[in-house]
């Protein structure tokens, strides 16, 4: 099982960020963790003059201050003992940085809920650190609603780990025993074929397709077993798709999945999927492919 001592809450200071704050002190409670707050004021909009005048300046200064007013302000109602880190430059990589240089064990982070079409044009800030942070990053949905205060804790209760029928998926399995310990939440691994045969799991043959389609589901749910023993599901389809259409179904609170650990990775294109639709919670776990 994966310790979690120390939580890294990157925030942008917007009206949503009581709920992101709220959930991390929750998590940090229940994990008895260490809670740093890090914001990142970015470069100023214009010419390279013009970001060198607001650096020097006292711009920056006044910027910087007023950030941790706000996370002040923000944390002062709750009972947990915090630091905070204002940084300034492009969100992303400081994000990364700091998490690197703290020895974070999990970044925490909301997204802003663009649409596909405001991604396409500006790209997805969250998707972007899921490439550059080396750690696990949970990333929770934007609320339908307005931040509630009464409902200041995580609701974690259906897990699912989507499973790529790899080595790596054991790695996957002790994040969500971790978060399933201090959740009491029930786990699901989940495995979307898609592909009708899959040569590595059952030989070609000439029996009918659907004796072939069973034989292949049994020896899958067998191999999702050995990785550990409970419910199991087989989906067929884009894994990606299939993955955030299950989850909304069956009222899954989070889906933890893999992303590839060497720096400048690309994520997968199911991880991809997952963080562009976003159903529920998200945690992308580096690991070895």
């Amino acid at each position: 099982m994966q310790k979690i001592k120390k939580i890294l809450c990157a925030t942008d200071l917007s009206k949503a960020s009581g709920r992101l704050l709220c959930f991390g002190v929750d998590l940090c409670l229940r994990f008895n963790a260490s809670f740093l707050i890090f914001h990142t004021i970015p470069f100023p909009h214009g010419s390279v003059t013009r970001q060198i005048e607001f650096a020097r300046g006292g711009e920056k200064k006044e910027k910087i201050k007023s950030a941790q007013e706000k996370i002040k302000k923000l944390m002062a109602g709750f009972d947990i003992q915090w630091d905070s880190v204002i940084a300034y430059g492009d969100p992303v990589l400081e994000v990364a940085k700091a998490a690197k240089k703290t020895k974070t064990d999990i970044v925490i982070a909301a997204s802003l809920g663009l649409s596909g079409f405001q991604q396409f044009f500006i790209g997805s800030v969250i998707g972007s650190m899921a490439q550059s942070v080396l750690q696990p990053l949970l990333v929770i949905p934007p609320a339908k609603t307005m931040w509630d205060p009464t409902r200041s804790k995580l609701e974690l209760t259906n897990i699912i780990i989507a499973c790529g029928l790899k080595e790596s998926d054991g790695y996957l399995k002790k994040y969500a025993l971790a978060f399933s310990e201090k959740f009491n939440s029930k786990i699901c691994l989940v495995h979307v074929m898609e592909s009708p045969l899959n040569d590595e799991v059952v030989e070609s043959t000439s029996a009918p397709y659907d004796e072939t389609q069973r034989l292949l589901e049994e020896r899958l749910s067998l191999k999702l077993k050995d990785i550990m023993p409970g419910k199991t599901h087989i989906l067929h389809g884009v894994p990606g798709e299939e993955l955030a259409l299950y989850a909304k179904r069956h009222k899954i609170d989070l889906i933890v999945a893999g992303v590839d650990d060497r720096p400048g990775r690309m994520i997968t294109t199911t991880t991809a999927a997952l963080l562009h639709h976003l159903p529920c919670a998200v945690l992308t776990v580096p690991i070895k492919f």
